[in-house]
C-alpha cells in the first residue's frame, strides 16, 4: 500500500454547518458533480461512484453527475467557475487538468477553483508483450541508448499526463531517444504494444489488468507499489527516483466559504469510506491519497502545473 493519509470520519463534526446563522443549513438542494471527462473513462467512473456513495452523507440529498465535455475540460471548468460560492456544485479534477493548464490549452489555473479533496492516485507503469526481450526498465532504456530512435513506447496523448510521466522517467534514464507514439485512448495504446506495433506501453494498471491475467503482457516497472503487482519493482527500486502518477480529486467553485469547504471535505471523506466506494476502489486497483488537508491539495495542484510546464519547456513544446 502507498503511504498516503487514509480517509477518516473525525471531520464529520463539521457536517451540517452553514456559512452564517441567517442562511439555510447546507445542503439545501441536490448536489451536482461536474465531470469534463469521457463517459465510461476512469474519471467518469469516479464521478459516478461518488454520486452513488454520497447521498447518505449529504442528508439524503440527490447527487447527480453532469458531463460537460469540450475544450480540453474548459467547458466544465467554465461552468464551475460561473457558480461562484455555491457549495452544491462540485467538479472532479485530475492530473490531465493541470497538464492542460500548463500547456495553455485552457484559460484557467488552480487558483480559479477551491481545492477540497484529492481522493485517489493511479500510478503509471510500463508494460510489454509477454515475449518481449525486455525484462526490466534498464533493458528498455539500454536498447534505446544503443539504437536511438528505434525503441517505441505507446501511450495516451501527445502532451498529456501520461506523456509527461514517461518523459520524466526517460529523463531519469539519461534521455535515451525513445519514440513516443500517441493514441487517443489508453486502451488503444496497450493494444498497439500487444500487437507488436510498439515495444512497450506507458499506462495504468487498470488498462493492462486483463492482459496480465491472460499472461499476454507483463510489467517492467511501476511508479509506486501496487497491491495487485507485489513482485513488480518500482521505478525507485530500479534506480529511477521519481513517482509519476495520475491523480483525481474534487474541487469547488471559486469563492467558497471556508466553513462550507471544511463541511464538504468532511462529508466527502465519509462518502469515500462507504463500503460501496471502497469496493469500487479495490476493483479498480486505485490507491487512496487524501493528503493532510484541502490547502495541501491546492499546493499540490499548483506544483503539478509548474512541474508540467517545466518539462514541456525542457522538451521544447512550450516557449521559455
Amino acid at each position: 500500500m502507498i503511504g498516503f493519509a487514509a480517509p477518516g470520519l473525525a471531520a464529520l463534526a463539521l457536517a451540517g454547518c452553514s456559512p452564517s446563522g441567517g442562511e439555510a443549513a447546507f445542503p439545501s438542494r441536490a448536489i451536482e458533480i461536474v465531470s469534463w471527462a469521457t463517459p465510461g473513462g476512469p474519471t467518469d467512473l469516479l464521478s459516478r461512484a461518488l454520486a452513488e456513495a454520497a447521498p447518505p452523507h449529504f442528508d439524503g440529498r440527490r447527487v447527480t453527475v453532469m458531463t460537460r465535455q469540450g475544450g480540453a475540460g474548459a467547458a466544465g471548468m467554465q461552468y464551475l467557475q460561473g457558480r461562484e460560492g455555491d457549495p452544491h456544485v462540485l467538479g472532479v479534477f485530475t492530473a490531465s487538468g493541470t497538464v492542460n493548464m500548463a500547456t495553455g490549452r485552457i484559460p484557467f489555473s488552480p487558483g480559479d477553483f477551491t481545492p477540497i479533496l484529492r481522493i485517489q492516485i493511479d500510478p503509471f507503469l510500463v508494460a510489454v508483450r509477454d515475449d518481449s526481450p525486455f525484462h526490466t526498465l534498464g533493458d528498455l532504456f539500454e536498447a534505446a541508448h544503443a539504437r536511438p530512435g528505434e525503441v517505441s513506447v505507446s501511450g495516451f496523448g501527445a502532451a498529456s499526463a501520461h506523456f509527461l510521466g514517461f518523459a520524466r522517467l526517460r529523463a531519469a534514464a539519461g534521455d535515451p531517444d525513445v519514440r513516443w507514439i500517441a493514441y487517443e485512448g489508453s486502451a488503444d495504446a496497450v493494444v498497439a504494444a500487444l500487437g507488436g506495433h510498439t515495444d512497450a506501453a506507458h499506462t495504468n494498471y487498470n488498462i493492462v489488468r486483463e492482459h496480465l491475467r491472460a499472461g499476454t503482457m507483463r510489467v517492467l516497472g511501476v511508479a509506486l507499489p501496487v497491491e495487485a503487482l507485489p513482485d513488480t519493482p518500482s521505478y525507485a527500486e530500479q534506480g529511477y527516483d521519481l513517482t509519476p502518477v495520475h491523480w483525481r480529486g474534487v474541487v469547488g467553485p471559486p469563492g467558497l466559504d471556508p466553513a462550507l469547504r471544511a463541511d464538504l471535505r468532511a462529508r466527502l471523506m465519509a462518502a469515500i469510506e462507504d463500503p460501496g466506494f471502497r469496493e469500487y476502489m479495490e476493483r479498480a486497483a486505485l490507491e487512496y491519497a487524501t493528503m493532510a488537508d484541502a490547502d495541501a491539495f491546492g499546493v499540490w495542484m499548483e506544483e503539478e502545473v509548474a512541474t508540467s510546464r517545466d518539462m514541456l519547456r525542457r522538451l521544447g513544446i512550450l516557449d521559455e
